[in-house]
């Protein structure tokens, strides 16, 4: 795009801008960067399809504890909502992830239900994440939308959270409940060690806080919601200081490890959402995939990633608390001088400001990852059937 018509672009879309308040936003990122999609991108010569999984932006906090001084104050949108610094952030986001992934695109830029998916977990705050995400994907070209500012409407699909397998994983699973209570009545030798070292912090918590604190999971929740107030800029209690973040911050990432704690457990967490991926990548390969996409986006919650990650042993080299708007991506490469000619590759953003994301090794899996050793590598959390394997009673 020449200056001249960058410029006249701008001005005719910053006198419509108010239309809607999150073009407000978008306006100011987006045009800046549309020229983007015309450079020529890492990898977009062998790339065939991505499949992305990605945390929401910052939100408000989602509880409180009884003695919280914040616990009154009004949070814009609700308790758990979406942050204006969230929904930019989810748009910085998806600008990122435009650099890399634009050549999967339809040839015109505009959304295509025959080209792409985006599935969200049923909270509001992932839903509105997407919405910001793709926004900063995939911004209209010039002249190609009718509407006044750069940004094109795409569907975001979610299905109930008690129907959700894949991101908000709370579709009931009587084996894998019962394993769990089991884990937190009857702690493991590690877990029951933690707790006993930190028998005196948790009574200190306790005491402050006027919530009994007897586990790292009410540790966790304590941990997200003094996170949360001090990401908004909110003045914690002076009995934080030495306590927040530095000793909490090992226990809670300890409990989000709970949820994928053995092989089971990883199966029910990890496996629906990595089975996906393996299956539509298979698909695409055998020209079976209908429709025929190339993208696939799933926005959910920091545990959908450390589930996923934990369960497929690649945690250590990600985000043991993944950061807001962080991003696990699946790659399909068609490489024709490798061995098995179809490549699986994995990438990870630490946040929304990466542009280039690190590289995963795949585990039992290395690099070139080849589509059939990859599922051989995660044959252990694929199933068939999830009632089945969750043991739930069949309702008549």
């Amino acid at each position: 795009m020449s200056i001249a018509k960058q410029s006249k672009f701008e001005k005719r879309c910053a006198t419509k801008i108010t239309v809607i308040v999150l073009a407000g936003v978008i306006f100011a990122v987006l045009t800046s960067y549309i020229a983007f999609g015309q450079k020529q991108t890492l990898h977009e010569s062998t790339i065939r399809m991505a499949a992305i999984l990605f945390r929401h932006g910052e939100k408000n906090p989602t509880s409180f504890y009884p003695n919280d001084p914040h616990a009154k104050r009004e949070w814009t949108g609700g308790l758990g909502a979406l942050t204006m610094k969230g929904s930019l952030q989810a748009l910085n986001l998806g600008q990122n992830l435009r650099l890399r992934y634009h050549a999967l695109l339809s040839k015109d830029g505009m959304y295509s239900q025959e080209n792409m998916f985006v599935r969200s977990s049923y909270a509001e705050r992932c839903i509105m994440s997407a919405q910001a995400m793709l926004a900063g994907f995939m911004p209209p070209t010039e002249g190609a939308s009718i509407l006044p500012l750069p940004w094109q409407p795409v569907p975001v699909t979610s299905v109930p959270r008690l129907d959700d397998t894949l991101i908000a994983q709370k579709k009931p699973c009587l084996k894998y409940e019962t394993m769990l209570e089991e884990i937190y009545s009857k702690p493991p030798p590690d877990l029951e060690e933690l707790n006993v070292e930190n028998a005196e912090l948790y009574h200190i918590l306790s005491e402050f806080t006027g919530k009994p604190i007897k586990s790292v999971l009410d540790v966790e929740f304590l941990y997200n919601t003094l996170k949360a107030e001090e990401d908004m800029g909110m003045e914690l209690p002076e009995w934080t200081k030495g306590i927040y973040p530095e000793r909490l911050l090992p226990l809670a990432e300890r409990s989000y490890t709970v949820f994928t704690d053995n092989d089971y457990m990883k199966q029910i967490r990890g496996g629906a959402f990595v089975g996906e991926v393996y299956n539509n990548m298979a698909s695409k390969v055998n020209k079976t995939l209908k429709p025929n996409r190339n993208l696939f986006f799933y926005s959910g919650h920091d545990v959908t990633l450390v589930n996923v990650m934990n369960s497929m042993g690649i945690l250590n080299q990600t985000s043991t608390l993944p950061d807001f708007t962080s991003a696990l991506v699946f790659e399909l490469h068609e490489v024709l001088d490798s061995p098995e000619q179809y490549e699986v590759r994995v990438v990870y953003y630490q946040d929304s400001t990466v542009e280039n994301p690190s590289t995963v090794d795949i585990l039992k899996c290395p690099a070139p990852c080849g589509l059939e050793s990859f599922k051989n590598s995660v044959s252990h959390l694929l199933f068939d059937d999830y009632d089945k394997i969750c043991e739930n009673t069949k309702q008549c």
